[in-house]
Parts: C-alpha cells; structure tokens; sequence
C-alpha cells in the first residue's frame, strides 16, 4: 500500500520506525561482529587473536630459561609433593601436528603464572601419542623434562601397541584419537589420587589466573551437588565456543509461538487503545495496524534473531550448566569418581562402526549415566590449534589471515574479548543457570 493513503501521522509514525530500525541495524552491524551465530558475524573479527597472542609470548618467554639441559640448576623449580596429594592430574596427550606443535605453549601457559604451592598441587603429564616418539618436535626437548612431572610414552602406559601401529598405518586418526585419550585419562588415574583430571588438547592456551578460577568454580559445583542442585556431574568445561550457542532449530515451534504472541498483542493493544482513547482513532485504523503487526513488528523480531542468541543472551561470569550444545574436548576437567565407567565406555566404543569422535562418547556416557555436565563463563582455555590432525589431506598450507587461530572455527571470543579487557578477571558464583 502505497504510503500517501496515510495521514500525516500516520506518515511521521512510519518514517520514525524507519529511522530507528535503521538505527538498530547498524547497532547491531557493530555489537554483534563476534558473535557466530549473527548475521551480522564478521569472520575477521570474531577470529582476532588478541589476549591468546598475549598469553602465547608470556608462557614461552616463561619457558625459553627452561630449554636448556641444565636449566634446573640454574632456575628455581617449586619442589613439589609426591604424586600421591596432589589436587589435580593435567593430561596432556600430544601427536605430530601439520604447520605448527603448540605443546610447548600449551604446558608452558599452565605453568607460568603458578605460586609454588599452586604448582605443587599439580601433576602434569604428557603423553606422546606415536609409535615412535622421537618423531615428534618436541619429544627430545630440554624443557620437557625441567617442567613436566611425567614424560609418558606408549611403552610407559599399557597402551595396545599392535592395534596402534596397524591404526597408523591405515591412518585411521578417529578411532586411535579414542584409544590416545582413554589411555591418557588412565595414566591420571592410575597413577595418582588426584580428586580432579584435567584433560587438555595440545594446543591450547590457558588465561593467567586459570587455576584459581578453576579450583574455586569446582568446589562451588561440589558445593551445588551436596546441596542437590545438580546431580552428579561428569565434568568442567574449561573451553567452549560460542559457535554453537546459537538459536537451535530443535526449539523452532518455542520461537514461532514468541513470535505470534508479539504479534498478537501488538494488535490488540493497538485496538483496544484505539476503542479506549478516541484521539487514535484517526491513526490506529486498520490498514496502519496491518502494517505495524504483519511488517514493522515482524521486522523488529527478524533483526532480533539475525543479531544472534550470544548478543542477546551472553553467558554471565560463572559456572553454568551445559548439557547440551557444548563443544569440543579441548579442555575438561572430570571428576574422579566418574572416571571408571568412562575409561569402561571409551573401551567398549574403540571397536564401535562408524567410530565416534572423542567428545562424542564423552556425552553419550554422560548421556546414559544421567550426569550433569557444567562450564566455567569465560572459558579458561582458548583453541590455538590452526588445522587439525584429524584431516586427511595431502597437503597443508597457512589460510586466513591469522595464524593464531581455532581449527574449523572452535573458538572462545569470550576468551578474547574478556580477558583482552581485564586479565585479571575474577567472577562471582552462583547457582548454576
């Protein structure tokens, strides 16, 4: 309808919705850039490394005093308790990567920031996951074994050897990943009492205060379970991507149902102020009410879902409860008591077809055991892996214009954007949400 049928008001009413959904389209050009599930997403800017590059030089600056084969001698390492009381086992099993190893980032940026008696709570372990561990960069390194409290290989660990030398041999990456992480949670537990396994990928990059944040989140989740506010739970995730924390399509008819709702009383708000105050009566009619509910309040709900779920609804500071839509296996911290029937899974589903990916089982057991699963807002790991391992490609090569970057766009912007604004970021805990 052609928009000189209307009134002078009706016109001025019409241009000034013009104007601020203009308005709002642009803010949210801006506001929702680093949010993936945006329309508004802006690949160059959800991706910038900032706080992760920061972290990245201060670990390795950290670590070069200990790359040398008598660095003990000449540098102070915390003299830590035996294995046997340690707070927390770090898992940490590393392959032969395309590109780049970021083991050495990955250990060094857990460590860095430590006090001694932090440090000395830990046991970290690495496992190098190879038939023939000298192949990997970093194996004969001097660092290695000034920092790491164990340098397993498959020979240490009871580790199939047969099956993952056939398993390489065919390339098979999916299922030896299975068998590489079941056998490095194992190493944790069996080898110390720690009430807490940390399993962390080996390109990682921890935030500086990660374990403070860690420690005290997981004793509020302890808290939480004797006070049954959660059920048993399975792990901490101490990585998530915002990737897929969009509007699920699964919850399409809850949106659809909002939706019409907005609609519907739109309309009936215009009609009963148009019975009620008889001023309005010359601008509510109904050709206008037609276009305030089937266009102007439809487009307002549109630019709502196209800014993004993240946008609108960002996880606050916490500990939340993420049974579903988290991603991926990069960092997660178990608990102890759950391990068993995990390590029994993991076994049984090494010779399952098609082989599932690591994270995968993970949830499936959580999923049959009915265990709760929570994560740490912000994440306290970032993704620094820039390919994966797991394709099959003949070649690789450096693409996009970062080379600090999440594999497939496994990313934490929160990461970036929280820490890069205050790297000492503490947060309040609460219930879980």
């Amino acid at each position: 309808m052609a928009l000189y049928h209307y009134n002078r008001k009706q016109r001025l009413l019409l241009s000034s919705f013009a104007i601020l959904f203009f308005s709002l389209f642009v803010l949210c050009h801006f506001r929702s850039a680093r949010d993936p599930g945006s329309w508004f997403f802006q690949p160059t800017e959800g991706y910038r490394p900032g706080y992760s590059l920061q972290r990245i030089n201060e670990s390795l600056e950290w670590l070069s005093a200990f790359n040398q084969s008598d660095a003990s001698t000449h540098h102070s390492v915390p003299v830590v308790s035996p294995p046997r009381e340690k707070t927390a086992c770090v898992g940490i099993v590393t392959v032969k990567r395309p590109l780049q190893q970021d083991l050495d980032t990955t250990v060094a940026s857990i460590l860095d920031t430590l006090l001694p008696e932090q440090r000395a709570a830990l046991t970290v372990q690495v496992l190098f996951a190879l038939s023939n561990p000298s192949d990997h960069p970093d194996y004969n390194q001097s660092w290695l074994s000034n920092v790491v409290d164990h340098v397993l290989t498959y020979d240490d660990i009871d580790a199939p050897g047969y099956i993952i030398r056939n398993l390489e041999k065919k390339n098979n990456i999916k299922k030896k990943s299975l068998i590489d992480y079941r056998l490095g949670l194992q190493a944790c537990y069996e080898m110390t009492d720690a009430p807490w396994i940390i399993m962390l990928e080996d390109d990682v990059v921890a935030q500086r205060n990660w374990y403070e944040h860690t420690m005290r989140s997981v004793q509020q989740v302890e808290d939480w379970r004797r006070h049954d506010t959660i059920k048993d739970w399975l792990y901490v995730r101490l990585f998530y991507t915002e990737k897929f924390l969009g509007w699920n399509s699964e919850q399409w008819p809850i949106y659809l149902s909002w939706s019409v709702l907005i609609v519907s009383l739109c309309a009936s708000a215009g009609i009963y102020t148009r019975r009620t105050i008889r001023s309005t009566q010359g601008v509510l009619t109904n050709s206008f009410l037609l276009v305030v509910c089937f266009v102007c309040v439809p487009l307002l709900i549109g630019l709502f879902f196209l800014a993004g779920r993240v946008t609108w609804y960002p996880m606050q500071d916490g500990v939340h409860l993420m049974n579903a839509h988290g991603c991926c296996s990069q960092a997660l911290l178990f608990n102890r008591e759950n391990i068993p029937p995990l390590l029994e899974y993991f076994e049984h589903m090494e010779d399952v077809v098609p082989t599932k990916a690591v994270d995968s089982v993970i949830e499936m057991q959580a999923g049959r055991a009915e265990l709760d699963r929570l994560a740490i807002s912000p994440s306290q790991m970032q993704h620094v892996g820039a390919v994966s391992y797991k394709e099959k490609k003949k070649s690789w090569k450096w693409e996009g214009p970062y080379r600090v970057k999440g594999a497939h766009g496994v990313w934490s912007m929160g990461f970036e954007q929280t820490y890069g604004m205050h790297s000492d970021r503490w947060f309040d805990l609460e219930g879980p949400a």
